[in-house]
């Protein structure tokens, strides 16, 4: 008989998220990122990023039910949410030819909010919808959380990843199936939204690209790519035969201390050396 598939350990899942977040997020340091978003071969840097917003919206839905201070855990993202802010917008949302900071942020990208602020959203969520007894409350609070979603990197899409990771723990069928669902609900929202406004865009001016990796062929594969952390995430949620390490240092900050520091040197590249 063979033997059972010992579980991802977490630390192992954090470690496969961080690098494949930093793949994704290299191309952007260079001119044009957003035109070439869907060129080859920098669509394939984002669909290896695909992989990591989910395993870490995973992280809190899993986080919560183990977490010994709830209080500090918000703490926590808040403060790496706020250090990851600035820099966030001047990276990902700056006008060509911006390098003052009245010019990287402004009316146009404040609202536009990193990945630690729908981590931190969706926390507040599943602590307003097992903690607040008083129904009037909890109505507002999860309102007041659904509309702050909106604001952040993967919006409530995001938000209702974190819910699934965190109502389905101990039965990965049905992690599984709510997680597909919640990705093909995206999936139809975009293509709705963005192919007739944005995709031409990117569909005229590459015929350098090979016959494989057309724009229209790229925005389908980076869309796909979508479900490649669940077998990571259903492999971490599987039984384990004996009780897993605590994270330690390393395993504990690594994603908090490298998100805002991958994001000022890529900034620091983007605006001063590139």
């Amino acid at each position: 008989m063979l033997e059972q598939k010992q579980s991802l350990s977490t630390n192992a899942l954090k470690v496969i998220a961080v690098v494949c977040m930093a793949i994704d997020h290299i191309p952007y340091a260079f001119p044009n990122a957003s035109e070439a978003y869907y060129t080859f071969p920098i669509f394939l840097f984002h669909a290896i990023g695909r992989i990591t917003a989910p395993i870490f919206f995973y992280l809190v839905g899993v986080g919560y039910g183990r977490t010994r201070n709830a209080n500090r855990y918000a703490l926590r993202l808040l403060v790496f949410a706020a250090l990851s802010y600035v820099p966030y917008i001047a990276y990902f949302h700056t006008p060509t030819g911006a390098t003052r900071l009245p010019e990287l942020v402004n009316a146009q990208n404040f609202l536009d909010l990193n990945v630690i602020f729908t981590m931190l959203i969706g926390l507040l969520l599943l602590r307003a919808l097992n903690e607040i007894r008083i129904l009037p409350l909890k109505i507002a609070a999860c309102a007041g959380c659904l509309f702050a979603g909106m604001f952040c990197d993967y919006g409530l899409f995001g938000i209702a990843m974190i819910l699934c990771f965190a109502y389905t723990q101990g039965n990965r069928n049905v992690l599984a199936a709510a997680f597909s669902a919640i990705i093909l609900a995206s999936l139809y929202f975009n293509v709705l939204r963005d192919f007739a406004a944005n995709f031409p865009l990117y569909a005229t001016g590459y015929a350098e690209m090979p016959t494989a990796f057309t724009p229209m062929n790229a925005y389908f594969i980076v869309l796909a790519c979508q479900f490649l952390p669940l077998p990571l995430i259903v492999r971490h949620a599987g039984p384990r035969t004996e009780p897993e390490k605590r994270p330690g240092f390393l395993g504990k900050w690594l994603f908090y201390i490298f998100y805002p520091a991958h994001i000022i040197l890529l900034l620091w590249l983007k605006l001063w050396v590139i």
